[in-house]
């Protein structure tokens, strides 16, 4: 049987007590923490399950996924997964080829940053597609985000943007804004934004203002941007506090 068992946000005290049941049962523990930053300690966390874990590559879960199916036909295989099991492509990848091996799969789910940007104020269902800003280089086009922020505010609705691995967020607004500037029509310009750097953690750190006011703000990573679309008068309340 495999197991897809979520971390949490932050770190090791983030997994849920099933998630640990689930870890002490199993025949084999491995973990992959290159889908989504994590701030655990994966030493405390084998002292918890009393199970020593090992880490896989990308290559281990994507592309030689085999190995770890074929030991999950005989035993009981755990995959611990940064945040939420169900958010990365690459896990609903792994069920699928599972299930196409009569492989019985059991998903603990955990949260995620799709949750914790709730600390915010802003109602979770008035988000609209996510964005991801991603380091500039050659032959990859990363302005789509900006379209996706373009598109949701003509609905109203919030854009949540992912940041690049080790991109904190003056550089995701550097980005941005460079982007903002080729434009004819400004869509941001004077814009009221969030920042957001390790939810869910003692180190959280939220800050709402203007975007040309936060441009030298450099909130480390993990961190998240928002632009919130059209405000419910309670969102807008709860963003006032955050300063």
């Amino acid at each position: 049987m495999l197991y897809l068992i979520g971390l949490g946000v932050w770190n090791e005290k983030d997994i849920s007590l099933r998630g640990v049941e689930f870890c002490k049962q199993a025949d084999s523990v491995y973990c992959e923490l290159y889908t989504a930053h994590w701030g655990g300690d994966l030493e405390k966390l084998e002292k918890m399950i009393g199970k020593k874990i090992r880490k896989l590559k990308r290559k281990d879960v994507e592309e030689e996924s085999g190995k770890l199916l074929e030991e999950a036909k005989k035993k009981d295989v755990v995959l611990l997964v940064p945040g939420d099991p169900l958010i990365a492509t690459t896990h609903v990848h792994l069920i699928l080829e599972a299930k196409k091996a009569n492989i019985p799969v059991e998903i603990v789910h955990s949260s995620s940053i799709y949750t914790t940007v709730a600390r915010t104020g802003l109602q979770i269902y008035k988000f609209g597609k996510t964005g991801t800003i991603i380091t500039p280089r050659k032959g990859y086009d990363s302005k789509g985000f900006y379209e996706i922020i373009r598109d949701n505010l003509s609905k109203g609705m919030h854009t949540l943007l992912l940041l690049d691995r080790d991109m904190g967020t003056r550089k995701g607004l550097e980005i941005l804004e460079r982007i903002e500037n080729r434009k004819r029509r400004k869509i941001l310009k004077g814009r009221r934004i969030v920042l957001c750097s390790r939810l869910s953690s003692e180190h959280e750190r939220i800050v709402y203002g203007r975007m040309e006011d936060l441009r030298g703000k450099d909130l480390p990573e993990p961190g998240v941007i928002i632009i919130p679309g059209k405000l419910h008068f309670l969102e807008k309340e709860f963003l006032e506090t955050l300063g």
